[in-house]
């Protein structure tokens, strides 16, 4: 029986929301109903109630007409979550929000920031910062310097907002969690993820980050191929290597061309902008399966005694493989080679796997119009199918399957810097191998030799 050391999803730098001031966060409001009349006090956040009967018949109808000519202003229909919002909620209130890498990353935030702003009247204003770990640190400050205070949230790296949480210098959200779990779905979040936002201080866990966004690298696998040529499934990172040499510069998705057809397909690769600095932890990743084998509290890239980098045996073992894959590779999302059927293997970010298995419509693997363009329109025949795309033997499509991160069968002894077979002594984390017929019925991986 043989076993091997699993990293566990190898987690690039998470980005994370976080909120310095409460704005738009309370704001005087007057309504009326057949019963109360709520009237603003000379207090900015708080309202005085009276009944109805105190006021004279002309006065409850003036402002009845007011009220459903102020609602009239604001469009709250766009979806659920705007719905449950008061119309002009924050109206005359504005917050500056220090973003980054907004057109790549979160495009989708001014978007909703138009949307909250025709429904409720406050605006949220973007800026860019021009590095991520350093901008929001010196707005927010620090234990040497007090921070310009200029911006109300941000976008930032959850490993370095650490001492703010601890000087207490970012606004904690439980309450405003706990007032929202409806809209949020919070507990939907990916526990991982979820936790990074957390700071425990004084025996009590503060959530003080909004997780955005938490990629780790996924990797997923053409399991057609492998079904088709009597292939096992990859456990290790020898295994593939071996499967990427196999398939790459082969004819994967029976256009009759197989120039363009590669082995292994990464998001990132060199090319991909700010993302390309994901790359070395790609090889960290690699690294990791040889050189940390308790659990993530053991180190690895440093001597625990000396902090002398631990650049041995493993690391090159690591590279290694690296450089086998680098030729065999190819870009797994910013162009559609994954998703035309040119790729045997891809690892990358779960927001690169979206857009095959959320986007239904033109999602999934399959030939692709690119007249226009990488990323066309599946093409499809005169009754609707798609021309091609992966098939089982039986004839159902193959969605590419997920699977766990690739591990190794031997690690280092750290003593002799040597490599020695993964066991419950030398690597007590490594999970057993299973064979195919240990699977869960409803895992497609149990088709599949061993």
């Amino acid at each position: 029986m043989k076993a091997a050391t699993m990293k566990a999803a190898t987690m690039k730098a998470a980005t994370a929301m976080a909120s310095l001031s409460t704005a738009m966060a309370t704001a005087a409001a007057t309504t009326i109903d057949s019963t109360h009349r709520i009237l603003e006090s000379n207090t900015p956040d708080s309202t005085t109630t009276c009944p109805t009967s105190l006021l004279d018949e002309s006065t409850v109808d003036a402002c009845l007409t007011w009220q459903k000519s102020e609602s009239s202003k604001y469009n709250c229909t766009a979806d659920s979550y705007l719905s449950s919002l008061t119309p002009g909620k924050y109206a005359g209130l504005t917050a500056n929000y220090l973003s980054f890498n907004t057109e790549q990353a979160f495009p989708h935030f001014p978007e909703r920031a138009e949307m909250l702003t025709r429904c409720t009247g406050g605006t949220i204003i973007f800026s860019e910062a021009s590095d991520i770990a350093v901008d929001p640190i010196t707005d927010i400050g620090s234990a040497d310097a007090v921070g310009a205070e200029i911006y109300d949230a941000y976008v930032m790296i959850y490993s370095f907002t650490r001492e703010a949480s601890s000087l207490g210098l970012l606004e904690t959200l439980n309450e405003r969690i706990r007032e929202n779990t409806v809209n949020l779905q919070y507990e939907d979040m990916f526990p991982k993820v979820r936790n990074m936002g957390e700071y425990r201080k004084d025996g009590k866990t503060n959530i003080d980050l909004l997780m955005a966004d938490g990629d780790f690298f996924t990797p997923v696998i053409r399991i057609d191929l492998l079904e088709r040529d009597g292939l096992p499934m990859p456990h290790t990172w020898d295994d593939l290597v071996e499967i990427a040499r196999f398939y790459n510069g082969t004819d994967l998705n029976d256009d009759g061309e197989s120039h363009d057809d590669w082995g292994f397909c990464i998001y990132p690769r060199t090319g991909s902008g700010f993302n390309d600095a994901w790359i070395p932890e790609l090889m960290y990743s690699t690294w990791a399966t040889t050189d940390q084998t308790r659990g993530i509290q053991e180190g690895f890239l440093f001597d625990e005694e000396t902090l002398d980098p631990n650049i041995g045996t493993g690391f090159e073992k690591a590279m290694n493989y690296w450089k086998d894959l680098w030729p065999l590779s190819a870009d797994a999302c910013i162009t559609s080679t994954f998703v035309e059927g040119r790729c045997a293997i891809g690892i990358a970010p779960p927001g690169c796997w979206k857009s095959v298995f959320v986007n239904t419509d033109e999602g999934g693997v399959a030939w692709r119009d690119r007249t226009n363009g990488d990323w066309g329109p599946v093409l499809r025949d005169e009754n609707g199918e798609a021309l091609w795309r992966p098939t089982f033997k039986d004839g159902t499509y193959a969605e590419p399957y997920r699977l766990k991160p690739l591990g190794s069968l031997e690690v280092i002894d750290r003593e002799t810097d040597t490599l020695v077979e993964c066991g419950p002594n030398t690597c007590p984390k490594g999970e057993k191998i299973k064979h195919s017929n240990e699977l869960p019925k409803d895992d497609r991986a149990n088709r599949l030799v061993d």
